[in-house]
Formats: structure tokens, C-alpha cells, sequence
């Protein structure tokens, strides 16, 4: 068996799949909202059918060739959807708490024009969720 993946409740985490051409390649910024059984999966997915599809590409070892065997995880992605996966299916060294905080920053001895130059290289590096309020 995989090494066990310990999720936590309503924490965001970002996560590879193993069977990529079922079921894309993985989650950026997913809400754990349940960890289930998979008669309370069946509730909203086939795991039947979805086992049969998935455990050809899962390495060997990593999930019992039966869907009732494992548990299943509901999660709510970064778009607001919801969808339910085999614990199985994720790839265990990939699992990465998303650790979020808002950073208030202030930046003195600038003028107006500079705001898009800042803009700019925050942008470069990756930050685009940015606020500014220009002030004296």
C-alpha cells in the first residue's frame, strides 16, 4: 500500500492525480469538504465504474483492486465545483498544504506612475491576487 495521505478538513491543498487522462492531471488550491466511505461516495458518483477506469494506472500496490476497499475524498475546487476521487488515485508525494495569508505592504518614496512598474514585477513573480491603494 501507498504511503496514507492525512488530510484536514476545510484546508486547501494542491495535489497530482495518477490517472491523468481520466481524470486530469490534478488540483490546484482544493478544499478538502469530506473524507467518506464509498457507499456515502456512491451518492454522487459511480465508484464502480470509476475504479474499473482508474486502477489500470495506478502503481502497483497503491489501492486493493476493489472500489469498496479504500476511501474517498470530496473536494471543492478553486473554481467552486465539487467532485469526489479514490484517496488512491492521488499521488502521495505531490499532496501540498496550500498555506494562504494576506501580506499588507507599504512602499514609500514612490509616486503614482511608479503603481504599474509594481504592478508589473509582482505580476512576473507569480502575484496577481493584489490590491493597491495609492495614498499619502
Amino acid at each position: 500500500m501507498a504511503e496514507p495521505i492525512n488530510f484536514n478538513l476545510r484546508s486547501v491543498y494542491s495535489f497530482s492525480l495518477y490517472p491523468i487522462a481520466a481524470l486530469g492531471a490534478g488540483y490546484t488550491n482544493a478544499t478538502i469538504m469530506a473524507i467518506m466511505d464509498t457507499a456515502t461516495a456512491n451518492r454522487e458518483i459511480d465508484t464502480q465504474a470509476l475504479h474499473a477506469l482508474v486502477y489500470p494506472t495506478l502503481p502497483n500496490g497503491s489501492a486493493p483492486n476493489d472500489p469498496n476497499g479504500y476511501d474517498y475524498v470530496k473536494i471543492k475546487t478553486s473554481a467552486g465545483r465539487t467532485t469526489i476521487l479514490g484517496l488512491p488515485w492521488i499521488d502521495p508525494s505531490s499532496v501540498v498544504l496550500v498555506d494562504s495569508t494576506t501580506i499588507v505592504a507599504t512602499i514609500s518614496n514612490v509616486s503614482a506612475g511608479d503603481l504599474a512598474t509594481i504592478k508589473n514585477a509582482l505580476a512576473a513573480n507569480g502575484f496577481n491576487s493584489v490590491t493597491f491603494t495609492v495614498g499619502s
